[in-house]
């Protein structure tokens, strides 16, 4: 996927944020169509995750928001369990193979297997996939970390946690609206688009190498398709 050039200063964040939908659908469409393995399927959600930071870059400076109160160690959101369109949750599985030690990898093995009730890839803290993270997860914000601990955060009761954080929420919106457009897409071209569990996904994906090529030929990515009758 090839960028634009960055958004003018005077540009309203609505018509910049419909030109970006515009451009991740037709890159969307057009490499999902070629895409024939797990290697494509990485390029592309990293490609998608890109214009995701783009948009976040941009709108810091087209529509200025009041300073974040996330850091590391401050995890709730990652404490919940947490819900990816399926190209994504193949790409956080091959950082994680790319990236780990070996006894990371393992941890991570052990914990979805014994089914953790929240991100696997969260580790003392911190998001070991950062630069790979689910567009879900570049949507979580806090200008409150007090509010977070009480378990009200952006998707709460509370919503943005006041007026303050309305240009901060923008940001959110746009990656909720990309994420229902991929799936429509998906559906288009005769793929599941079920949003799926990290963990679980996870758990299929470091046990079944063959799981990313059985969803492009049509089956939910948390499902091994039958072996064919023998002849």
């Amino acid at each position: 996927m090839t960028h634009d050039e960055p958004a003018p200063s005077d540009a309203s964040p609505l018509a910049y944020m419909r030109q970006k939908m515009g451009q991740a659908d037709a890159a969307f469409r057009r490499d999902l169509q070629a895409a024939t393995g797990t290697a494509d399927l990485v390029r592309l959600a990293r490609s998608i995750l890109a214009l995701c930071d783009e948009v976040a870059e941009a709108l810091k400076r087209l529509s200025p928001a009041a300073p974040l109160a996330c850091r590391k160690g401050c995890d709730t959101c990652c404490r919940n369990l947490v819900q990816v369109n399926p190209p994504f949750a193949i790409l956080a599985v091959h950082e994680a193979r790319q990236t780990f030690p070996p006894e990371r990898l393992q941890a991570l093995k052990d914990r979805v297997q014994a089914g953790v009730p929240f991100c696997p890839f969260l580790f003392d803290g911190s998001c070991t996939i950062y630069a790979a993270r689910p567009m879900v997860c570049r949507g979580y914000y806090s200008l409150d970390v007090d509010l977070c601990r009480q378990g009200e955060y952006c998707e709460k009761e509370r919503g943005y946690q006041g007026d303050q954080a309305h240009d901060a929420h923008q940001l959110m919106i746009f990656l909720f609206a990309l994420e229902k457009r991929l799936e429509s897409i998906e559906t288009e071209l005769g793929l599941r688009s079920d949003p799926v569990f990290l963990n679980d996904a996870a758990g299929t994906l470091l046990t079944d190498a063959d799981a990313p090529a059985h969803w492009l030929a049509g089956s939910p990515l948390l499902e091994t398709p039958p072996s064919p009758p023998e002849a």
